[in-house]
């Protein structure tokens, strides 16, 4: 018995272009994220620890970073991220998502 293989309609195509499209722009995020979080690390920690700050969009940063690394670990890209990490300059961000990568729970 011969199977033929489905064809898609046009709008199942245009939803999985744009479901790519999505992908690559999400990638793209989060290694911005990454980058920026790392590049002032320190200047994070201070403002982080300042009671000022507290409750603030800061706090997410924790969460959202791991999440960006696990994503972009997904995406064949956890070499890119490990780069990134040996050449960030000393913080919590970079020390947490170090440990992080290395337990290579992706």
């Amino acid at each position: 018995m011969i199977q033929t293989l489905d064809v898609l309609s046009d709008d199942q195509a245009t939803n999985v272009l744009r479901a790519l499209d999505a992908l690559d722009e999400l990638e793209a995020a989060a290694l911005k994220l990454v980058r920026a979080e790392l590049a002032c690390g320190p200047v994070i920690d201070g403002l982080i620890a300042d009671p000022l700050t507290e409750g603030s969009r800061l706090d997410l940063l924790c969460l959202a970073d791991t999440l960006a690394t696990d994503l972009l670990s997904v995406m064949g890209r956890r070499e890119t991220v490990a780069r990134l990490l040996d050449k960030a300059p000393g913080s919590s961000a970079r020390d947490a998502l170090t440990r992080h990568l290395a337990r290579g729970t992706v």
